[in-house]
């Protein structure tokens, strides 16, 4: 099974992208299921859970919250409670916060914890969205699984390879990471901490699947980091 851990789809200004065509991309790849949320600048919570409905073994709908809504809350249960969705899409550059703010973020964390839900996060370099910081929030919620989209890139690889490998409920997502990043995620953090992740349709999923097949030839840690980590998670 193939589990791409990251994809977008809906209306932001001067593009859209469908389920449909999500689909399409899905079966052009061979990817089994995806999880995806909407774009970020036009948040969409509806959409996906329409779209969650009609590929219900396909599509894993995340949530996006404005953490500074002020009924931010009430719409991450909407989401979890009414909708099913699997998880929740965060990301502090877009929004304006710290990852580690926990007077704002926990609110949201908590409501995960209680659901039981995973967070996929945003977590390159910029001062927002710092490995460390997600370390802060996963080792405040360790019953919260965190996925790191990007693996720290450009600058701060290594603190995401560390992070992953010291914290049971930290997993690096492959989106937009070239090769050797992912070749050394495998190396230091162990392919048991590697995901999936094409951030289509921005990104290619046929390319990230061929990057993760180059950057190990042991067809066992292929096979975990394409879906059976994740398979595992979701306890499909």
């Amino acid at each position: 099974m193939i589990i791409d851990m990251l994809s977008h789809i809906g209306e932001r200004k001067g593009e859209k992208s469908t389920v449909e065509e999500l689909i399409e991309l899905m079966d052009e790849a061979g990817v089994d299921k995806i999880m995806t949320c909407s774009q970020l600048e036009h948040i969409d919570n509806e959409y996906i859970a329409e779209s969650q409905q009609k590929y219900p073994d396909r599509i894993l709908g995340f949530a996006v919250i404005n953490p500074w809504s002020m009924d931010g809350e009430e719409e991450l249960e909407r989401c979890f409670r009414d909708y099913h969705f699997y998880g929740l899409k965060m990301n502090g550059l877009r929004f304006g916060y710290s990852t580690d703010r926990h007077s704002l973020i926990d609110p949201y964390l908590k409501i995960c914890e209680e659901y039981d839900k995973m967070v996929v996060g945003h977590a390159m370099s910029d001062l927002f969205s710092l490995p460390a910081k997600w370390e802060e929030m996963a080792r405040t919620f360790p019953k919260v699984v965190f996925v790191l989209a990007h693996i720290g890139i450009p600058l701060m690889a290594d603190d995401a390879f560390r992070i992953a490998k010291r914290n049971p409920n930290v997993y690096l997502n492959t989106a937009i990471a070239f090769e050797p990043v992912v070749k050394q995620a495998i190396e230091k953090a162990g392919p048991e901490k590697v995901v999936l992740g094409s951030d289509a349709p921005f990104g290619s999923m046929s390319q990230h699947i061929e990057i993760i097949k180059r950057s190990t030839t042991d067809e066992v840690e292929r096979a975990m980091i394409l879906g059976e980590n994740m398979n595992r998670i979701f306890k499909f």
